[in-house]
């Protein structure tokens, strides 16, 4: 039997796996975002996918792949089996099934962000109770681990709740994603997390834990050796792992036998939650076994017909004959082996067996309940709710406004602040307000607001309550005293313990005698015991029992039958409460012997037998259970609405779990879980309560989902969040709150969820609770909320609150689009409420528009108001319609009527003494002149309103403040004067360093910055650029962060010194990983190539050659083949310009921009390169490779149809061939080079080059070719072209005197030699009238080399741009013909707007031919021509020196 069951297969494990099916289609209708696990008859594996975190409709912990390979699991996890998680987030849209790679990349984004404060990550994921490994933002995932079951547990269902996308979501989006509400609705993060691996994990730790729970998956082989285990199918085992392969000790939980059992029989327990409630409330998983019966639904109401005839010995139990209808009182579980049921015809109600009767009329749970009554569901979803609660306080403080009040500043420019937040003017309170301000500082909660409405913060939750300060007023004390008129009822009569006949004439024991339940027996039962307060005055409890004993002795003489048993039980609950059981044990059996018709009391009776069963459990006495623990069951389980009597009840709530738990019954499992967390959270046992919440949670969303219904019973995400907020764990509270989907919210639970979302939001950062930072973007979505339920109302003013409040948020983040409507829709309010309220709302409609660029609409806003109010006494109000009637007309150029406005505003300001407007008013008037060019005028203004902001110093004003500051300062500017406005900034910059206010820090900083580099004072603009970064660290903005360090960078780096480049170069590096972090791949690709660059500077040319290869990567990974040609090409060109190891720069042009070059047909850029190519490969003496490139050169340079391209090509190519002594070939490319040239001459730089160039053919033929008579006919041309070359009477003397030499010595022509002798030596003269003899020396030294100075006057256009566009058409190329000397020569005058045809590898040009040699010319000889003509020449040289 044993080897059969070893090789049993999957499919047949699955079928030994007997539970009800329960899977998860439709769970994310439900709870839209929620991930829950299921489970299913025979495990069919579900295709659907919970949309909420993308988890497959399987269970973490029911895949039987990896539960029925338990022998082999434990061998697996060990040293090889890696403990890391992997937890996949995606972002998708619910209106497209297509993955959005934007969105996704976004998200990646925010995570390279966030991540750089690992502290923040780490904590969410302690709060998911994981432990986090390592972030993958690449690769879109995350690595945790866990070392404890309970750590698996908890995550496992965070992530079935949806909590673990939800945080992640709260997480990752940005501020502006919670301002669009579109984008809101459509997006969700999804979570997926390897299943498999997990519960391997999960029994790996199990067994490292020691011992753990498993149910039998079949009976014990009959067996006769004593070690083994004897147990059935289903049992309830508790194994250890004892090192014996295939073999476990085993505990039976049933019965406490222990023995071995077979690994291959035991099936953990699938849910942590199992295994973490058997070991905290360990105890037997015996003693309620279920019958089989007639009933297919696990709860139902209606009636049932007996199959039997019934004669209870019991009074309790209900007599009934064979075909007797029975009503269902309450529920019916199929589960429990009994009920309550009334009989139709003689109304008695008593408890009946399942097995008596079978169903007739019969009805499951509605769809929405599914295991509770409707009573029991609305009480839960209102659980603990906030009473008399009103929101008008919570409003004032978190969205307080003085627009109504205070003037508003305009604004100059975008350099001014883009938003100045207001705050409440807490100067002019009065001493009761302040005092109010306090206690609710110190207790956290608003001040009582007189209002139509109870003070929402008046009477907090018990849940709120505890362990915090309370908040009191007179008014909340007198009220409550109106509402005790009367003092509660008293039954002890003051001599009563005098009388000897005491127990026949105490009213106690007349009352306890009521044969029925009246609501003044509720104290009786409660849970709190109030009937020692109420019944009995409050006395002491020892005299109580003393009491309650008499009136026991007295209720027996009598034959009180009721009175003998509330006497009982009253004193077995005291008993109970000392933790004398054994004594309670006895009372409560007493009172339960007694012969009275128990129903009549039903509260009395379910408590009795609740506690007497809870006693028997806790002293297990299970001799005594079978005949108390199936009614106690019941009357628990099926009567709705139970009221505890005391927390002792958990002990017969527990058997029930575990009855659950073995026949996984989900449906008792529920409900059983709902009494249980009533219990702990009446307590206030939060801690206690926790697991049971979240699990019921878990089950509402798995039954509602198995039984396909659009709707669960009850969302707990409401009572989840409080919960989590009173644990201090704001990320699972913020994501609970979130998930809560309930739509019976009232408009205070509505204002609650505000209050606990700014609660934990506080907590995540606490610049909120001190106003440093503007309050969290997502508080939108709960007032837009909280306005849907306001809406349904009348409660106007509440609506015109919220719209406030909300156009409110959304200025403050810059949304203005969406501020305008629902300052809109507060102005709609306004006929059906005061003026006073109605003005603010008409008011801050019109900032809006003046903010969005609509002053005209603004203005017909705003005239209405004024003309209504010069009727009334208001002169504030007047006052600020002033001013803003005058923005608006500044915005529409209307200086006169908007100078007319401020004055009126300022005067309003001056009669009322509000030094505040007036300073305000005196500010706009300032900005006014400023705008208008008057800024001695501004000044005058500008001074007299900062004179009164000192007077406010104390205020709230800071951003005012430094606002007139800084315009005081630009009217300083305007003027020249440097020291006073540097003196205005760096006071700004003070007042805002002393007020704590980052913003007014940035603004000023960036300003001051600015001013210090255009004084060129680089040292103080670095200072401030620093103070800049430290600032966008704290507020957390990375791209503020990255644009402040490259520029830090470039200002070291341009300080040239080493020290400064290894700051620039740290600082380079800091903006590298932002720009990793943001994802911005073209912003990283030039940072790591700057880094390269700096690298290379500082002499480190390996490391640069590293980063320039990263920079090349980052470019590649983009796909954009033209931007990774750049990339390429700035990389080669770090080395090609450098003077240290050039020939690194090929692989670069070669191997990387050329291809790139080619593939997208840029023939410009190829052109450009391959000139770069042959320039570098000549420079280091490679002639023959540089032949190859300088002939690509000339072909590309005719496709890019640019004559001057043309032109330097053939220059460069001809400068090879000499270089490579192929004399001819160099002659005949210098005269194409030539004949590309324009025909007519517009400036003398021009000619000049053309005396270099026809000087340089002359040599070439007269000392290579041998050709003198050739060489006359190119020295008359450079002649000709010298002629014409005004400024370079140097070039002329040197043509006379080849002229002479050669008619001299190679074509002898005396006369002819001797004329150019002579106009040699006039020029010499000439030239010694009007030059020194150092400066002719070297004129005369450079035209001595010849070929060196044609070098030096070749030079290519606009070092890093592109070919020059031309309006030439193509050139036509001319052999060696000699060009005729009567053309006049010149070169092509270029726009500034076109490209230069040869970038960077342009040569040092002549210092007299540099305008010319900017666009054009050919190449410097190389170093072997200029030596060649060197030696050639020397005796000229020499000759010419010494006349110089």
């Amino acid at each position: 039997m044993r080897d059969e069951l070893t090789d049993i297969s999957t499919a047949e494990l699955d079928a030994l796996w007997n539970e009800p099916p329960y899977t998860l289609t439709g769970a994310n209708e439900l709870f839209p975002g929620n991930d829950v696990m299921t489970t299913g008859e025979e495990e069919v594996e579900t295709e659907a996918e919970v949309e909420g975190e993308g988890i497959t409709g399987e269970s973490y912990w029911k895949r039987k792949e990896a539960f029925n390979r338990a022998s082999t699991v434990s061998l697996a996890v060990g040293e090889r089996f890696s403990s890391d998680v992997i937890l996949l987030f995606n972002g998708r849209r619910r209106s497209s099934a297509e993955p959005d790679s934007k969105l996704q990349e976004a998200l990646r984004t925010r995570l390279r962000v966030v991540e750089s404060n690992s502290q923040d990550v780490i904590q969410l994921f302690k709060d998911l109770s994981a432990r986090l490994v390592s972030v993958h933002a690449e690769k879109d995932h995350f690595v945790i681990t866990f070392k404890t079951v309970e750590e698996i547990w908890k995550f496992s269902t965070y992530l079935a709740l949806g909590y673990v996308a939800r945080c992640l979501e709260n997480f990752l989006c940005d501020q502006s994603f919670w301002l669009d509400p579109v984008l809101l609705s459509d997006v969700e993060i999804c979570v997926t997390v390897d299943e498999e691996h997990l519960a391997t994990l999960y029994l790996g730790l199990l067994l490292q834990e020691g011992s753990f729970f498993a149910k039998a998956l079949l009976n014990s082989e009959c067996t006769e050796e004593e070690e083994e285990l004897t147990y059935k199918k289903n049992d309830l085992v508790m194994v250890k792992d004892i090192g014996q392969e295939g073999t476990w000790e085993g505990t039976l939980l049933s019965t406490g036998q222990h023995g071995l059992v077979p690994v291959h029989s035991m099936q953990p327990l699938p849910y942590p939650f199992y295994q973490w409630f058997l070991r905290k409330y360990p105890g037997s998983a015996g003693g309620i076994s279920s019958e089989k019966g007639l009933f297919d639904q696990p709860m139902v109401t209606g009636t049932c017909v007996a199959v039997v005839d019934h004669y209870p010995m019991v009074k309790d139990e209900l007599h009934f004959s064979q075909g007797d209808l029975i009503e269902v009182d309450g529920l019916f579980i199929s589960s429990l082996n009994m009920f309550i049921g009334r009989h139709l015809s003689s109304g008695h109600i008593g408890f009946v067996h399942k097995a008596h009767v079978r169903p007739e009329n019969v009805k499951p749970l509605s769809r929405q309940l599914v295991f509770l009554s409707e009573e029991e569901r609305v009480a839960l979803s209102q659980f603990n709710p906030c009473h008399d609660q009103c929101h008008t306080g919570l409003l004032d403080r978190l969205f307080s406004t003085d627009i109504s009040t205070v003037y508003r500043l305009d604004r100059l420019d975008d350099s001014d602040f883009t938003y100045i937040r207001n705050q409440p003017k807490q100067e002019h309170k009065n001493p009761v307000d302040a005092r109010k301000s306090t206690i609710s500082e110190k207790s956290e909660t608003p001040p009582y607001h007189s209002s139509p409405r109870p003070s929402f913060y008046a009477s907090q939750s018990h849940l709120e309550r505890e362990h915090e300060a309370f908040s009191f007023s007179l008014e909340d004390t007198f009220r409550e005293m109106d509402e005790y008129e009367e003092d509660p009822p008293n039954y002890i009569d003051d001599n009563i313990w005098e009388t000897e006949e005491a127990e026949f004439v105490d009213p106690i024991l007349t009352l306890l005698n009521l044969d029925h339940f009246q609501d003044t027996f509720q104290p009786l039962y409660d849970i709190s015991y109030s009937f020692l307060d109420t019944v009995f005055g409050g006395i002491p409890e020892d005299e109580v029992l003393l009491h309650l004993e008499n009136l026991r002795e007295g209720a027996k003489k009598g034959r009180m039958l009721w009175a003998h048993r509330r006497a009982c039980f009253l004193l077995g609950r005291l008993c109970a409460k000392k933790l004398k059981y054994s004594q309670a044990r006895v009372y409560f059996e007493e009172a339960l012997k007694v012969p009275v018709d128990g129903f009549d009391d039903k509260l009395l009776l379910i408590a009795l037998y609740t506690n007497l069963t809870a006693v028997y459990l806790k002293q297990k006495m299970t001799d005594k259970l079978p005949y108390t623990l199936e009614k106690a069951s019941a009357l628990i389980m099926c009567l709705p609405c139970h009221n505890f009597c005391s927390l002792d009840e958990f002990e017969l709530l527990k058997p029930i779990l575990r009855k659950a738990i073995v026949d996984n019954d989900k449906h008792l499992e529920a409900r059983t879980c709902y009494l249980i967390l009533c219990l702990f959270l009446q307590q206030r046992k939060i801690e206690e309560a926790l697991p049971f919440v979240e699990r019921l949670q878990f089950l509402t969303v798995t039954l509602s989902a198995e039984e396909g219904r659009p709707v669960g019973p009850v969302d707990l995400n409401w009572i989840l969040c409080r919960l989590y907020h009173k644990k201090y764990l704001p990320y699972l509270a913020l994501a609970s709150l979130s998930l809560d989907s309930a739509q019976d919210h009232s408009l205070e639970d509505a204002f609650q969820k505000i209050e606990l979302f700014i609660k934990n939001s506080v907590r995540l950062n606490p610049r909120w609770r001190d106003g440093t930072s503007l309050l969290p973007a997502q508080v939108v979505v709960y007032l837009q909320q909280a306005l849907s339920i306001a809406s349904h109302g009348e409660d106007l003013k509440t609506q015109r609150d919220l719209c406030l409040c909300l156009a409110s948020v959304y200025q403050q983040y810059g949304a203005l689009d969406k501020a305008v409507p629902f300052a809109h829709q507060a102005v709609q309010t306004r006929s059906h409420i005061n003026e006073e309220e109605s003005f603010e709302a008409s008011v801050l409609l019109a900032w809006l528009l003046v903010l969005t660029g609509e002053p005209e609409t603004a203005q017909s806003t705003l005239q209405p108001l004024l003309k209504s109010l010069n009727e009334t006494d208001s002169p504030t109000q007047r006052g600020v319609v002033y001013n803003l009637l005058a923005l608006c007309l500044r915005k529409q150029c209307r200086v006169t009527e908007a100078a007319k406005n401020f004055y009126c505003a300022l005067k309003i300001s001056q009669e009322n003494g509000n030094k505040h407007n007036e300073a305000l008013a005196l500010a706009n008037m300032g900005c006014l002149a400023l705008s208008v060019g008057a800024p001695c005028l501004a000044e005058s203004f500008l001074l007299r309103s900062l004179h009164l902001f000192q007077f406010l110093s104390e205020s709230p004003f800071d951003e005012e403040h430094v606002q007139a500051l800084l315009w005081l300062g630009r009217s300083y500017k305007d003027r020249g004067g440097s020291q006073e406005v540097r003196l205005c900034y760096e006071i700004g910059l003070l007042i805002a360093i002393s007020a704590k206010n980052l913003h007014s820090q940035m603004v000023v900083a960036k300003v001051l910055s600015r001013l210090y580099a255009d004084l060129l004072l680089y040292g103080q603009c670095i200072i401030y650029y620093e103070h800049c970064v430290g600032l966008s660290r704290e507020l957390k903005d990375k791209r503020l962060e990255g644009e402040y360090l490259e520029i830090l960078s470039s200002l070291y780096l341009s300080l040239n010194t080493e020290k400064s480049s290894r700051k620039s170069l740290d600082y380079t590096k800091q903006s590298l990983r932002i720009s990793i972090d943001l994802g911005k791949r073209q912003e990283e690709s030039e940072t790591w190539l700057q880094v390269g660059r700096i690298y290379y500077l500082i002499h480190e040319e390996e490391l640069a050659d590293m980063y320039l290869q990263a920079a090349v990567k980052t470019a590649l990974r983009m796909n954009d083949p033209r931007f990774a040609m750049s990339i390429y090409e700035e990389a080669g060109d770090v080395f090609f310009k450098g003077h240290r190891n050039r020939l690194a720069a090929m692989p670069f042009f070669r191997d990387g921009s050329l291809p790139f070059a080619r593939s997208i047909k840029d023939v410009h850029s190829e052109f450009r390169l391959l000139s770069k190519l042959s320039e570098l490969l000549l420079k280091e003496n490679q002639y023959e490779e540089a032949l190859q490139y300088a002939t690509l050169a000339v072909q590309s340079s005719t496709d890019t149809g640019v004559r001057l391209n043309e032109r330097v090509a053939y220059h460069r190519l001809a400068s090879v061939y000499f270089c490579l002594e192929q004399y001819e070939m160099a002659e005949n490319y210098f005269l194409k080079a030539l004949s590309l040239s324009p025909t007519v001459l517009e400036n003398t730089a021009e000619a000049h080059y053309y005396v270099k160039v026809y000087c340089r053919l002359a040599e070439l033929t007269l000392h290579k070719l041998k050709d003198a008579f050739d060489a006359v006919g190119y020295f008359h041309l450079a002649l000709a072209a010298a002629l014409e070359d005004r400024g370079n009477p140097q070039a002329l003397y040197i043509i006379y005197m080849k002229l002479a030499e050669i008619h001299a010595n190679h074509l002898p022509d005396a006369e002819l030699s001797q004329r150019y002798m002579d106009s040699a030596q006039s020029l010499k003269r000439e030239l010694a009238g009007h030059t020194d003899s150092s400066e002719a020396e070297h004129e005369n030294m450079d035209h001595g080399n010849p070929e060196c100075a044609d070098a030096k006057s070749v030079g290519y256009s606009n070092a890093d741009s592109g070919s020059v566009d031309s309006s030439s058409g193509s050139s036509t190329l001319v052999g060696s013909t000699t060009t005729d000397t009567s053309h006049t020569i010149t070169a092509q005058r270029l726009a500034d707007h076109n490209e230069a045809a040869v970038a960077d590898y342009s040569h040092q040009e002549d210092t007299d031919t540099c305008s010319e040699e900017t666009y054009s010319g050919p190449a410097q000889l190389t170093d072997a021509e200029t030596s060649y003509f060197n030696q050639t020449n020397h005796r000229d040289a020499s000759e010419l020196n010494t006349k110089f």
